[in-house]
């Protein structure tokens, strides 16, 4: 299925140390906005690539862009290590918002990624989102600072993050009802490998979303 939006990766400098590495599968995200009233999407990636830092995150997202600018798969410095785990098993998420930036359409794209991180790893919004005003209490109030600027409240944000994933099942269930209905028959090619090894890995992540697949060899 075609995507509601664009995700860009656009990855800073792995030599940078604010990029510190690692290899895991997330287990939760937490919302964050940026502090910093106007500024976007891309002039975030431009700062954090440009220099070392403290401090990072995964994804930014203004009214044009959801920006990855660290692979989900690693760590980011978005959060107080002696405050929480976030460092270690959360993706960071970070909000971009102010004067130039249309809030409704960029508040859009972020509940719509929250609701893809949770179909993507299977999490219940309820549980796997955290606001950073959570974790860190005493020092941070993020993504409230945003928010309470447009009349949004955190609990009104995730129960639209649970209305964009139900949407997002609903037509992922048509899409495979229609794929399979005995009236319609597609081929559809997803793959092609010169190894067979990661032919079959491709293959069984296509079996567990419910798709028949074989594999051809030439």
């Amino acid at each position: 299925m075609k995507e509601k939006y664009l995700i860009t990766n656009q990855h800073i400098k792995k030599e940078l140390k604010q990029r510190p590495g690692g290899n895991r599968t997330p287990r939760y995200a937490v919302a964050h906005d940026t502090g910093n009233p106007g500024s976007t999407a891309r002039q975030n990636f431009n700062y954090f690539n440009s220099r070392p830092l403290e401090a990072s995150a995964h994804v930014f997202i203004d009214d044009k862009e959801i920006l990855v600018i660290i692979p989900l798969h690693e760590k980011a410095w978005h959060v107080r290590s002696n405050v929480s785990d976030a460092n270690e098993w959360a993706i960071g998420v970070e909000l971009c918002y102010g004067s130039s930036i249309n809030f409704s359409e960029a508040y859009n794209r972020y509940v719509w990624f929250f609701a893809y991180l949770c179909e993507k790893y299977q999490w219940n919004p309820e549980i796997c989102i955290k606001g950073h005003f959570q974790l860190d209490p005493k020092r941070r109030t993020d993504p409230l600072n945003s928010f309470h600027q447009y009349d949004k409240s955190f609990p009104f944000f995730i129960e639209d993050v649970k209305y964009e994933l139900k949407k997002r099942l609903v037509n992922h269930d048509e899409f495979k009802e229609t794929a399979t209905s005995p009236d319609n028959l597609f081929k559809v090619q997803i793959g092609a490998f010169s190894s067979r090894e990661n032919a079959q890995k491709l293959a069984a992540k296509a079996k567990a979303a419910g798709f028949a697949v074989y594999i051809e060899h030439n």
